[in-house]
């Protein structure tokens, strides 16, 4: 049976996923005690529908296929429950196809696999992108989600805007989630006072999360071969602020985890560096390595620094996620080293499931604390 989504909560956590191996896989990975706290935000991204040739020529694959792939990778990550989807990262020509909307196939294609399905979509979406909605609310009656920006939020027209949105979907606000994407936290971002100030109808609807991200957009700028410590800017302001203030509301927490906030598409050679991305307290402990090439190091420097971090305070035991099995694991042998695929993996993983322990660990807020 499908599962029903409802209100949050204080302790959730909704993280933002673009879906590839490694975001999919440290979803599949979390453990049932943590992921029962997760509702995640999963992204469609370009090169989700298209590859390239040996000559560099790009290939548009069949939509069908790209859909039905891509719901039977969902069912084995997150099986039947409730996740948000969002395509605004794909370009209008992937997103329409012939008479269909993407977001129309998606929708029947995961209520044949019973998904809890739940879209995604923003007042500046066009009409028919609305009523492709529309027609998947009512396919999975599951409700929607309004993503919110700050040009969004500060526009004179804003409540109007959202009056608008309302009428259109037709939709009660209990129905209804807001997430206030802040994109990368700043010193200019506003209050979560001055944001709740300008929500119309705050209290009524389903749920009100808020997320942004601090992760840097590369690691190109931190010295190789040595440790480094970045604050967790997002997480500071979101704990600070619902911890000290009395908030009319208190929002869910939504971060992009270990990656950069604004998706970022790269022309040319890539030449990754064998970087290890570990989450602590209030910062990111990076281990930064140097670029994996022929004539360098290359992949041992995985395993080695694997080694370092496994007697580190920040590490956390190979018992609290799979991410820091996997970290234990490479560090106890010399052969396998693993990839830049497997080590994001065992990052984002590692990051979700420290998350939703802080959350839980907080006293400023009524969070059960049995986790």
């Amino acid at each position: 049976m499908r599962m029903v989504m409802e209100q949050f909560s204080a302790r959730h956590y909704v993280p933002i996923l673009r879906w590839k191996e490694a975001e999919r896989t440290a979803l599949s990975q979390l453990h049932e005690s943590v992921s029962i706290f997760i509702t995640p935000l999963i992204e469609l991204v370009p090169e989700n529908f298209i590859r390239k040739d040996r000559k560099g020529k790009i290939i548009i694959l069949n939509t069908d296929g790209v859909i039905n792939e891509f719901v039977g990778q969902l069912y084995r990550s997150w099986g039947e429950r409730p996740f948000f989807i969002d395509q605004w990262l794909l370009t209008p020509a992937i997103i329409k196809q012939d008479t269909s909307y993407v977001l129309e196939m998606l929708g029947e294609c995961a209520r044949i696999h019973n998904l809890s399905l739940i879209p995604v979509t923003g007042l500046s979406r066009d009409v028919l992108y609305q009523a492709s909605v529309k027609k998947v609310v009512g396919v999975h009656h599951q409700g929607a989600c309004l993503r919110l920006f700050i040009d969004d939020i500060t526009s004179a027209t804003f409540k109007k805007d959202i009056n608008t949105i309302l009428a259109l979907l037709k939709l009660p606000l209990k129905s209804l989630d807001i997430i206030i994407d802040l994109r990368i936290t700043d010193q200019n971002a506003p209050t979560f006072d001055a944001l709740c100030s300008r929500i119309p109808y705050l209290e009524e609807w389903r749920n009100l999360i808020i997320a942004s991200g601090a992760f840097p957009e590369d690691l190109s700028k931190l010295h190789k071969n040595d440790v480094h410590y970045l604050g967790r800017t997002d997480w500071i302001s979101w704990k600070d602020q619902v911890t000290s203030k009395s908030l009319p509301r208190i929002p869910i927490y939504s971060d992009y985890t270990i990656q950069h906030a604004k998706y970022i598409t790269r022309e040319g050679q890539a030449y990754p560096s064998a970087s290890i991305r570990y989450t602590s307290d209030d910062y990111w402990l990076i281990m930064r390595g140097e670029a994996i090439k022929r004539d360098g190091p290359g992949s041992a420097q995985w395993q080695a620094n694997a080694m370092l971090l496994c007697d580190m305070p920040e590490y956390c035991h190979h018992t609290f996620s799979e991410g820091d099995k996997y970290i234990k694991e490479i560090s106890l042998q010399r052969k396998e080293t693993g990839n830049t695929t497997t080590w994001l993996r065992a990052g984002i993983n590692h990051h979700m499931t420290f998350v939703v322990r802080q959350i839980a660990n907080l006293s400023g807020i009524s969070i059960d604390a049995s986790l």
